[in-house]
């Protein structure tokens, strides 16, 4: 018998996407296990929410949707995800990721064994396209997808949480963090894995289990992918990790595949928008504790 064959999951869609939620929840419900719930926690208005396929397993009984009414950011979703998910363990897809039966039950697996945050590999699928000159694999992470010759890492696009020790050691995902708006802003799935292994939550990677990210053309683009690293740059400011985030981009960007030479004048390309988006978050933190003093400096 399969070590946690029969552990249930909430499996969790956070999406602010419209158009993307109905055919995220098909997949998902192809993969998911005889005991587990779907939960989507749409970041939208109610009338925006699409009509959900209920072709599929499971019935409508196991799949509970709410709507924030507004877009609150996607750590917020998350957050309320863990407050209302019905099991122990939550399993997070991001609404463009294709899972598959066989990840779920390595991280059943994985939780059975005693992982508190677990994930799997997520690999790039660019849908037919061919990856442009100045996309290597070192640019991959700006995909949300990880680089075929490296170590995994665990991501917010496919990984699984313990509630319960979560709530144990009071860590939530930080909701100056994480896709808000038009914002790219990133990093608070990192973040959170962060702060739950310094309380001494056991984190495992599964690097031998695989789901697929479907990339959408726009996001092949040059013009995206520098606004990509620049919101990175942004994220790393706001998380207090300016100086080890610009190292950390630096050395990805130049890991690529290719040319040496290509590899080098993406890296300078790329961590330069980094420095940017750190640089301009610096500014716009600036600005705001001016704005706070200006009160207090009234009285």
């Amino acid at each position: 018998m399969i070590l946690g064959a029969d552990l249930p999951l909430t499996i969790v869609i956070c999406s602010n996407r419209s158009d993307s939620l109905s055919a995220a929840v098909t997949r998902t419900a192809a993969a998911m296990g005889p005991r587990d719930r779907l939960l989507v926690i749409a970041d939208m208005p109610a009338q925006h929410l699409p009509t959900l396929s209920t072709d599929a397993s499971p019935p409508p009984s196991r799949i509970r949707v709410i709507c924030n009414e507004g877009n609150q950011g996607l750590s917020h979703s998350r957050n309320k995800a863990l407050k209302e998910a019905t099991t122990q363990h939550v399993v997070f897809l991001d609404d463009d990721i294709v899972p598959t039966a066989v990840a779920l039950t390595r991280i059943r697996e994985a939780l059975t064994a005693g992982a508190h945050v677990t994930g799997t590999r997520i690999t790039a699928h660019l849908q037919g396209r061919r990856r442009p000159w100045f996309l290597t694999s070192g640019q991959l992470h700006y995909l949300g997808s990880h680089a075929p010759a490296r170590p995994a890492s665990i991501w917010g696009g496919s990984f699984a949480i313990d509630v319960e020790h979560a709530r144990l050691l009071g860590v939530g995902f930080d909701e100056r963090l994480g896709r808000i708006g038009g914002s790219l802003i990133s990093a608070e799935d990192t973040t959170f894995v962060r702060e739950m292994t310094a309380r001494g939550a056991t984190a495992t990677i599964l690097h031998d289990a695989e789901v697929q990210h479907l990339i959408p053309a726009h996001r092949l683009t040059l013009s995206y992918l520098l606004r990509r690293a620049f919101w990175q740059g942004r994220s790393e400011a706001r998380r207090n990790d300016a100086r080890r985030g610009i190292t950390k981009e630096w050395n990805r960007n130049r890991s690529g595949d290719g040319a040496r030479a290509v590899r080098a004048a993406l890296a300078l390309l790329y961590t330069a928008s980094v420095i940017l988006g750190v640089c301009r978050e610096a500014i716009t933190r600036s600005r705001a504790s001016d704005a706070d003093a200006e009160p207090r400096s009234d009285r």
